[in-house]
């Protein structure tokens, strides 16, 4: 199959954004089919984001192509003048794209050429549709880019009821397309670990950014008031000093350890030595750091109705939140005050279930679904 990706979330040169799409890419590609990605950079856009404005040219990593276009108004005018005169969707067997800005370009791909085309719903997606600053123009072409498709890929079983409640016609052509991770996060359930309760170690991977709501953790760990526990924060981002600041105020600057950006081997290595993952991010589209936390053996803390919730499950697998700390610090005692036996059962429930979503199946059953 001769696969478009159309995107602005997929990595060039090693930029430090989320490597879900790209991992895909380079799945379907060692499973023998073609890949090609139209990268959608609205400049104003990438710039509130935080990222580098790479430059206009097509790229070539991992055997890829990958055309990489600025935009600076949102896709307003003849997106094939971008790419060169010899582009054409007939050159491909279907088009996906994720993001809103990958299915504005998408849709106006279409207004030229017929294609099998594929739009996927993230949480940005729902956050476009449900802001009333984006409801003149984004709204309107995003919808219109749903109804196109021939089938809508919802990244997470939340997103798919939230895409369904927005707009009812999705309900007829939704499908989940779940992420998948590396297998070599998985652990045998009978290799994990005793949890010490009288020395817990928990553990937060994600970029240090404020929609990931790491300060209500520390908030809760305080309130909690737990005997002994080390907490590893691991990633980088902007917040950092202020999550150090608020460990300080709290008298538990001790008990945490920043690492900083660190690589997937090192990652495996904290969470294999880890008990609790913890992380009640805010608009997660799926979370793949909790799939690899689970098949690492750790007790798994997210948010409700968000991110990988109805995947696992509150209790049997997994402890669901809301994002107050008071909350947190509940769920925190709880656990500790859980018995060993019954604790590793829901680790060993939540090792079964990750272990089901391996990157080659999650990549091979999002073209079955297709096909």
């Amino acid at each position: 199959m001769k696969i478009l990706l159309v995107t602005d979330l997929y990595p060039i040169n090693n930029e430090n954004i989320t490597k879900a799409l790209f991992l895909f890419a380079i799945e379907w590609q060692k499973q023998g089919h073609s890949v090609e990605v139209i990268r959608p950079n609205f400049i104003l856009n990438t710039l509130i984001r935080g990222r580098k404005i790479s430059e206009e040219k097509i790229y070539y990593e991992n055997g890829i192509k990958i055309y990489n276009l600025n935009f600076h108004t949102p896709f307003l005018f003849n997106v094939y003048n971008k790419l060169p005169d010899n582009f054409s969707l007939k050159n491909y067997d279907v088009m996906i794209s994720h993001m809103p800005s990958g299915a504005l370009m998408a849709s106006k791909l279409l207004k030229k050429e017929k294609i099998k085309y594929i739009c996927a719903v993230h949480a940005s997606d729902i956050v476009v549709l449900k802001n009333i600053k984006y409801s003149v123009y984004f709204r309107k072409q995003l919808e219109k880019a749903y109804k196109t498709a021939d089938k809508i890929s919802a990244r997470s079983p939340v997103l798919k009821t939230k895409i369904e409640r927005i707009f009812p016609f999705a309900k007829e052509k939704t499908f989940i397309a779940y992420s998948g991770i590396d297998e070599k996060f998985i652990i045998k359930p009978e290799l994990i670990k005793e949890i010490d309760k009288n020395n817990l170690k928990l553990i937060t991977t994600a970029a240090l950014i404020k929609r990931k709501n790491i300060s209500p953790v520390i908030k809760a760990l305080k309130e909690a008031n737990i005997k002994n526990f080390k907490y590893t924060i691991a990633g980088k981002g902007k917040e950092r000093k202020k999550l150090e600041k608020l460990a300080e105020k709290y008298n538990i600057r001790n008990n945490i350890t920043f690492t900083g950006k660190i690589n997937n081997n090192q990652v495996i290595d904290l969470l294999r030595q880890s008990d609790i993952f913890i992380m009640v991010s805010k608009n997660e589209t799926f979370g793949l750091s909790y799939l690899e936390a689970a098949a690492s053996g750790n007790i798994i803390i997210a948010k409700k109705n968000d991110g990988i919730d109805g995947l696992l499950t509150d209790e049997e697998n997994a402890f669901f939140v809301s994002a107050n700390y008071k909350e947190i610090a509940a769920c925190l005692r709880k656990i500790c005050e859980t018995e060993t036996n019954k604790l590793n059962e829901i680790r060993t429930a939540a090792i079964n279930i990750a272990s089901r979503y391996t990157l080659s199946s999650a990549a091979e059953n999002y073209l079955k679904n297709i096909k």
